[in-house]
């Protein structure tokens, strides 16, 4: 389900980290998107990864140390940003869209949105899994 809002831990989140309305947020199973009501199925894709990971630890718990784990944080965007790639490469088959696509999440995993938490570089391999 996607919610044209903000999550019910917005201030929280920003107590942690610069979010805008481009940002979105998996909370329990619904996806809060509140800037757009409609998503591509590669972003739902890696929404749907953290609501894997909540289920696992518990939503509360989950973003808690999400929020205030660094080493976590990278550890649960990491397999999301890998579903996600995967899930674009399967529709946009071209080498160049793909290779643009992957330069662009590792910028966003690199950005201040996730606190820094690894160059662009390293998140090119880390998507890639290489």
């Amino acid at each position: 389900m996607i919610i044209n809002d903000w999550p019910p831990n917005i201030d929280a989140i920003r107590a942690v980290l610069p979010v805008s309305e481009r940002n979105i947020f998996a909370y329990g199973h619904s996806i809060y998107s509140p800037g757009s009501k409609s998503l591509p199925a590669w972003l739902i894709a890696h929404e749907r990864v953290h609501f894997e990971q909540q289920d696992k630890y518990g939503l509360r718990a989950w973003w808690k140390r999400f929020l205030s784990d660094e080493v976590f944080r990278l550890a649960q965007e990491l397999p999301a940003h890998r579903v996600e790639y995967f899930e674009f490469c399967k529709v946009n088959r071209d080498r160049n869209s793909q290779s643009m696509y992957l330069q662009q999440m590792a910028r966003r995993l690199a950005a201040p949105m996730y606190g820094g938490i690894i160059t662009v570089a390293e998140a090119i391999k880390e998507i890639r899994d290489d």
